[in-house]
């Protein structure tokens, strides 16, 4: 149910219960004798309709003045809003009535009111049709009105429509940031409140629970502050099912505490709201908290029942479902019969055409239930339901990144049905009931469903060259938004902005943002064909083996078990599956390891030790002998963890050592890059090291001990003359390959000229530059070169790094923490690496953390000595790395440095003994045509050469310098 958008004004505080006391119906009279014309004195009575046992007294009280008063909006309005503090079925008559009287007085502001609540009565109803009327009509009126405010209520209006009607949460997200700063900090108190629980709503729905916590606990003070006893508890609630929610994810036992102390507050703020709905979503949240002593399961039971009667009493299925499903899970292990009864009835009241949110929940309590109580092929038959459900959810998201964050919601599920799949085939020790080759395969799969979706779904649509929604209208609204966005950020970089110019710049920034994502192109919806185990299998080669880590919790809150934490091992010969510790235990694990590997003091090795024993021990003991390459597909905490560093045991070599290591999104997009056309090693080289950022900036640039970020920092940034000897070693080494190099520094190293490259030419991209990492918003992470032009910024960012077109060019991100990033569960790590990915290419070299400076230039250089020798993008990492543990360096050092996606890439080939450097176009199409008998190397496209650019030199600084790598 909606949100009422207007409330009384703030009244004086009681010293004895620290909140306003509502007026008495008698003052109410009295200020509506005095003042009968204004909206303030008819709010008096929502006011005073916040005590339960004065309701009835009100409702005739508005009744009898609504008679006496017919053209006055305000007081239907009011008689709306007390109809909702019951169960709204009241409210709608009230509503209505209030519209028409507004439209009639060409009162915009009471119509959009009206209009907005009537709309939420409709949406509730199911009447989906009659809501979109209305919302075109608010719409429609708001922005006539030319008033701010009431444009903010349109924008909210829009969001509501987006998630609740077309489950679209990524785009009622952003609609909602551009309502933001028309509502913060000078709107009224009504709309700050509107604002606050549609956005608590969207933001817990897309699994950003944080910052769901923070909107509700805002919304709390806010309502307390105004005596709105309704949405007080509506915010109340919101605020424990999130907290329930986060120790879903967290697993911290002693939020527990918490979370059920916040949803007994919750209980008690819907009570005093007098709020039967409110009342039985609080009541069931807090039997789903307790716990299994006998005081706690007579206390859930005796909140179920009253659920239970709420339900019937409200005549709602949407209730009923909930309190039947927590019932069920809970009765499970003492009533398996009254459980599956009430799974079952669940079950009922959804149906395939419903809310698939609604549907996959239900499906997923009711294998939970067949879990605790029946054969386990039940339980797989119903949590597999399941997933069909969410995944026609994910569908209704417009963009990539919802999709991505919506999965991110669900990761557990698909880990719980996997691990539950290799129970039924005897892994874990019970006896089986599916074969034990059927239940890895189908494990797998499931594995696959959950893995880096949108990054496969985009080059899916990459290959395709087919964006059917991307009209030549859209392309240009996107290119305008975008020159719009190299202005604003070319501001914020500016070190002379005002702390005003900068608050302006990042609010318009944001929207600008938002604008941008509405504008791509929708996903790839075609079904997806996930690769299969057989097809893995047959498509290695001897000497590979794909190494699937899926990283669950061993059990959930209720003792169920949630998949635990496996290793899938997959040769050409077969594959073997071996149980892994549980997620949070590799957490705490892996973080203390990668703190100790930043030491450079070999304190590392005995967690080395220990992490090669819980994780590849018992895997690489069985490996066939022929196997050197390891393609690790990791999860969960594992994305970050330098696995080239772990070891057998202290005194012995590291990983990196025996095998040559890539990491790899999933097996699915390992698949899609073999699938590729062949690609030829020959063409360009483009090589950007150095690049002078100079916005901003006057005189001498500093030398630089970091690889800094943007806006703020980048105005400090200095000169990285490491990086740009880095520059000239690369072109030394690639001189004498088929891959001709062309050399860009300082201010030629920049954003347009890479952009206007022909980049089909370009078998290797290397970038040697500053770079930020930017967790908490992805999109704005960035690598930083020279502008080269007054409509760029020098700030190479994901959604323009997309447009490239690589076409499996080899690409080497020289910059701090490229392939580090936030890590969303399923979708994996959104680095500045994944978004060339996006754009073509097919390996990428990155560092999971800042390497100094002079020790990443010599390793860079090592790498490319062996890359030009022919070897493969792994093995050329591997010898370059083996050279640095030869010389005696740490970890710290070169174990950072990883390949990402296709280790197989042969990106250069030395020349012939006596061939010319070829120059020009039509030349290198010679060479090209000359080598299409080489099927020896991988991997093909055109190429072609151009001189190398003349390099000026670096400054004279000098020294010991760390940077981003």
């Amino acid at each position: 149910m909606g949100a009422i958008l207007s409330v009384c004004p703030a009244l004086a505080f009681s010293a004895a219960s620290g909140r306003p006391q509502p007026p008495s119906l008698e003052s109410c009279r009295a200020r509506f004798a005095s003042q009968p014309e204004g909206r303030e004195a008819a709010m008096c009575f929502y006011q005073c309709a916040q005590v339960t046992s004065a309701r009835d007294a009100v409702v005739r009280e508005l009744t009898a003045l609504m008679e006496r008063h017919p053209e006055h909006g305000w007081l239907p309005l009011v008689l709306g809003h007390v109809g909702m503090l019951s169960s709204g079925k009241e409210a709608e008559g009230p509503y209505l009535r209030a519209a028409q009287t507004f439209r009639r007085l060409q009162d915009a502001e009471g119509e959009v009111l009206a209009a907005i609540n009537l709309r939420a009565i409709l949406l509730a109803q199911g009447r989906t049709e009659e809501a979109w009327d209305w919302t075109r009509r608010v719409v429609e009126v708001a922005s006539a009105s030319g008033r701010p405010e009431l444009h903010a209520r349109a924008l909210i209006v829009e969001a509501s429509q987006l998630y609740e009607v077309e489950l679209d949460l990524g785009r009622a997200f952003r609609v909602l940031k551009r309502a933001e700063p028309l509502v913060f900090p000078d709107g009224a108190e009504g709309l700050k409140k509107q604002y606050l629980s549609v956005m608590s709503t969207v933001s817990e729905r897309l699994g950003r629970l944080e910052e769901a916590s923070d909107v509700n606990a805002r919304l709390v003070e806010l309502t307390r502050s105004t005596g709105d006893l309704f949405l007080e508890a509506h915010a109340r609630f919101t605020l424990a099912n999130v907290a329930l929610r986060r120790l879903e994810r967290d697993h911290v036992p002693a939020d527990r505490a918490r979370a059920l102390e916040l949803a007994r507050q919750a209980v008690a703020a819907a009570e005093r709201a007098g709020n039967p709905t409110l009342v039985a979503r609080a009541v069931r949240l807090t039997a789903d908290l307790l716990g299994d002593t006998p005081e706690e399961r007579r206390e859930a039971d005796a909140l179920l029942e009253r659920c239970m009667a709420l339900a019937e009493s409200l005549d709602s299925d949407e209730r009923r479902l909930a309190c039947l499903w927590t019932r069920a899970e809970r009765r499970a292990g003492v009533d398996p019969a009254g459980a599956i009864q009430d799974s079952e009835a669940s079950l009922r009241l959804v149906s395939e055409g419903s809310d698939p949110l609604f549907h996959a929940l239900a499906l997923r309590g009711r294998s939970t239930v067949a879990y605790r109580t029946q054969p386990l092929p039940q339980a797989l038959a119903h949590a597999e339901r399941a997933l069909d459900a969410l995944e026609a959810l994910r569908q209704t998201q417009s963009d990539a990144s919802s999709q991505a964050e919506l999965f991110a919601t669900w990761a557990r599920d698909y880990h719980r049905l996997a691990g539950w799949t290799l129970e039924a085939g005897g892994a874990t020790g019970k006896p089986a009931t599916l074969p034990f080759r059927e239940a890895v395969s189908r494990a797998f799969a499931v594995s696959e469903r959950l893995r880096a979706r949108t990054l496969l779904d985009a080059l899916v649509a990459f290959r395709a060259r087919a964006d059917s929604a991307d009209t030549p209208e859209r392309r240009a609204q996107r290119s305008e938004v975008q020159s719009r966005l190299v202005g604003v950020q070319r501001q914020l970089l500016d070190p002379s902005l005002t702390s005003a110019g900068r608050e302006a710049a990042l609010n318009e920034l944001q929207a600008l943002e938002h604008r941008e994502r509405d504008l791509r192109p929708a996903p790839h919806k075609r079904v997806q064909e996930f690769a299969s185990l057989a097809s893995v299998e047959s498509g290695l080669k001897e000497d590979e083996a794909l190494l699937v880590f899926l990283v669950g919790d061993d059990e959930d809150l209720s003792g169920t078990s949630a998949g635990g934490a496996w290793l899938f091992v997959v040769t050409r010969v077969g594959t073997h599956v071996h149980r892994i510790p549980e997620r949070t235990r590799l957490a705490a694990a892996a973080t203390l390891f990668s703190g100790l590997v930043e030491r450079r003091d070999d304190s590392e090795r005995g967690a080395a030790v220990a992490l090669y024993a819980q994780l590849l021990g018992p895997a690489l003991a069985g490996l066939p002998p022929t196997v050197r390459r390891l393609l690790l597909v990791p999860d969960g905490p594992l994305h970050d963890l330098p696995f080239a560093a772990l070891r057998e045991r202290r005194d012995g070599p590291p990983l990196v050592a025996r095998y040559e290591l890539a990491l790899v999104p999933s097996a699915s997009l390992w698949r899609h890059w073999h699938g590729e056309a062949p690609f030829t090693p020959v063409g360009e080289a483009l090589v950007l090291a150095d690049p002078e950022w100079g916005l901003g900036q006057g005189g001498a640039r500093p030398v630089a001990r970091s690889r800094a970020g943007i806006f703020d920092e980048a105005a400090q940034l200095g000169a990285l003359p490491e990086a740009r000897r880095e520059g000239l070693g690369v072109e030394r080494e690639l001189r004498n390959t088929r891959v001709v190099p062309r050399l860009l520094v300082g201010t030629e190293a920049s954003e347009r000229a890479l952009k206007s490259a022909d980049l089909s030419h370009v078998r290797v991209l290397h970038m040697a530059a500053h770079a930020v990492v930017d967790a908490e918003a992805p999109e704005r992470s960035a690598l930083v070169l020279a502008p080269g032009a007054e409509d760029e910024d020098g700030i190479l960012q994901p959604r323009e790094i997309i447009q490239l077109h690589l076409d499996g060019a080899l690409v080497v991100l020289s910059a701090c923490r490229s392939a580090s990033g936030a890590v969303l569960p399923g979708e994996g790590v959104l680095s500045l690496a994944r978004a060339f990915f996006e754009a073509g290419t097919s390996a990428v070299v990155a560092s999971l953390w800042p390497l100094r400076d002079e020790e990443a230039a010599d390793l860079v250089e090592h790498f490319y000595r062996h890359l030009a020798r022919g070897l493969s993008v792994s093995a050329a990492l591997r010898a370059a790395q083996l050279e640095a543990i030869d010389s005696g360096l740490p970890p710290a050092a070169w174990a950072g440095l990883v390949v990402l996606g296709d280790a197989a890439l042969v990106a250069a080939a030395p020349r012939e003994e006596g061939a010319p450097m070829v120059s020009g176009l039509a030349g290198a199409l010679g060479i090209a045509a000359a080598l299409l008998g080489l099927l020896a190397l991988r991997r093909g496209g055109r190429s072609s050469t151009e001189r190398s650019t003349p390099v000026r030199r670096a400054g004279d600084a000098r020294g010991h310098r760390f940077s981003g790598r």
